[in-house]
């Protein structure tokens, strides 16, 4: 296993972007301390069945979180999910629950650490996994655009629409390690996501569907050829370590990222 050392309202149309940029030596320098200073927005956990996804969405109502996203079913014809998402208003930490819904003949992507296993072998007792963490910058465009720059290769285009406070900008990374499930979300909300109070949507459906779909084919060509495309493949091996470090150590709050599971297991973080 590879470690890595690392220092209220609706919109009428959603279309997916791909922005490009190029920057000067001199711009990156300068632009990199803006939308490379992440926060933390929200983590999503996969659920093994349908009881562990109750317990814990029972256990995040009763212990103070409240919701600001549910859907019973999103997805495709024969398989979906069910998501639950919520608040913690005194700590802003937001947290979304899914639960992947397999078909007879064909596996659900967010069924995929149960029925595949995860961390290099079968997992029969687990009962969550670690999905994605989402990462919350000031300009989606530019980050994205730097990253690709370098080699970076994302899953979704730019998902552009609003939530219940105001424009919400999202795109998808592939996934990072060859034995996890594991990517990372950015996102940009264009108002003040860490004063909210309770109330209101901070999810969007389409944006939902549209990862669920994206995911479920992304799923099933590793299911045909057994091999991932992962989000740094065209980054330069002697330059992985680096961009890692401009992606995750500049995130707040400090050591949050090492909580997350599949990020633990595989870089060293100092």
């Amino acid at each position: 296993m590879r470690r890595f050392r690392l220092g209220k309202s609706c919109i009428r149309l959603r279309k997916g972007y791909r922005p490009r940029f190029r920057f000067t030596d001199g711009e990156r320098i300068a632009a990199l301390s803006a939308f490379l200073k992440l926060k933390v927005d929200h983590k999503t956990v996969l659920c093994r069945d349908t009881n562990t996804y109750r317990a814990l969405r029972d256990f995040l109502l009763n212990s103070g979180y409240s919701p600001v996203y549910e859907t019973e079913r999103v997805g495709e014809e024969k398989t979906a999910m069910a998501t639950f998402a919520c608040l913690n208003p005194l700590t802003g930490e937001r947290l979304a629950v899914v639960l992947g819904m397999s078909a007879p003949n064909e596996v659900s992507h967010a069924q995929a650490p149960f029925a595949y296993g995860f961390a290099g072998k079968p997992q029969k007792d687990a009962q969550t996994y670690m999905q994605h963490l989402a990462l919350r910058t000031t300009d989606i465009e530019k980050l994205k655009s730097y990253l690709e720059s370098k080699g970076a290769e994302f899953l979704t285009p730019i998902y552009k629409d609003k939530d219940s406070f105001g424009p919400l900008l999202q795109s998808f990374t592939r996934e990072l390690f060859d034995d996890e499930w594991f990517f990372i979300e950015f996102v940009q909300r264009d108002y003040d996501a860490d004063t909210l109070g309770v109330g209101g949507t901070q999810f969007v459906q389409n944006t939902v569907k549209s990862l669920y779909v994206s995911k479920q084919e992304e799923f099933r060509e590793w299911e045909k050829t057994g091999k991932k495309r992962k989000f740094l493949d065209g980054v330069p091996a002697k330059e992985r370590d680096q961009l890692l470090r401009d992606i995750l150590a500049h995130t707040e709050p400090k050591g949050y990222v090492q909580t997350v599971a599949p990020i633990s297991r595989h870089v060293k973080l100092n």
